[in-house]
């Protein structure tokens, strides 16, 4: 299998121009692929995303692509998965920061710490067409995960750093939908991690109303009273274990942080 050179180009080469559109922004029509091939391509297409990732530290299993930097897991999420018609012609980018502390927060279906690829890069769309330009599309979406995703990554890569902005994953105390409960999942354990309370009690009082308890073995009422007690020492103990139990399933060792310009 052939894969392209990240950004189309070999090392030492300098980046285009802003004003330069890229090989994949030039195509005006795009030629469709034979329901059979979505699947394939797709497959083709993540695979050359991960190559690309992988000198960033970042490990692929399965659709996600996973790095680890402090406490928190960053994953890039590239789906085409229909609701019941499998595979489908269509791709969708999300991106998520998980506070993998908390079992099951890792195998949800819709990312922890949750944003479409469009919101944090502000000059692409967050679905694409699977079309027989897909490796053309794969060469493009590195490009823009690099340039732009990283860098989003390396702002909000910590707990800590979490807890000092959480006015960018805003959050609701009554049940509002997957989307703003997995921002409630960040900041309550990112607040739990940095042993802090500001916005943890009203979270899992909304967790133990509208929530499940099966995300972990631990029910969210056994954990607000370890909370309001201030009980860290337990708390950090059950986030160890859990912690240590999802890298060994992952596979997954930290990375250096990196500064990207």
């Amino acid at each position: 299998m052939k894969y392209f050179n990240l950004f189309g180009k070999t090392k030492g080469q300098s980046s285009n121009p802003v004003s330069e559109k890229s090989e994949f922004e030039k195509i005006k029509v795009f030629k469709s692929l034979p329901k059979e091939q979505w699947k394939p391509a797709y497959n083709e297409l993540n695979k050359i995303i991960g190559a690309n990732l992988k000198e960033y530290g970042f490990k692929k299993k399965g659709r996600k692509h996973y790095r680890l930097t402090n406490d928190l897991l960053e994953i890039i999420d590239v789906d085409n998965r229909g609701s019941w018609s499998g595979a489908k012609d269509d791709i969708e980018i999300r991106i998520g920061l998980v506070p993998y502390c908390w079992q099951g927060l890792t195998n949800e279906y819709y990312l922890v710490g949750s944003k479409p690829l469009e919101e944090i890069d502000k000059t692409i769309r967050n679905h694409f067409r699977i079309s027989k330009e897909f490796l053309i599309l794969a060469d493009y979406l590195s490009e823009r995960i690099i340039k732009n995703v990283l860098p989003y990554f390396e702002k909000y890569n910590s707990t800590k750093k979490i807890t000092s902005q959480p006015y960018i994953f805003p959050y609701h105390t009554k049940c509002g939908g997957n989307d703003i409960r997995n921002s409630q999942y960040l900041i309550l354990f990112s607040e739990l991690k940095q042993h802090k309370t500001n916005k943890a009690i009203d979270i899992l009082e909304n967790e133990i109303e509208f929530g499940s308890d099966s995300l972990n073995q631990v029910t969210w009422k056994e954990l607000k009273k370890l909370t309001e007690n201030k009980d860290w020492e337990t708390i950090d103990k059950i986030f160890s274990e859990n912690e240590k139990n999802i890298l060994d399933k992952l596979k997954i060792k930290p990375v250096a942080n990196t500064v990207y310009n």
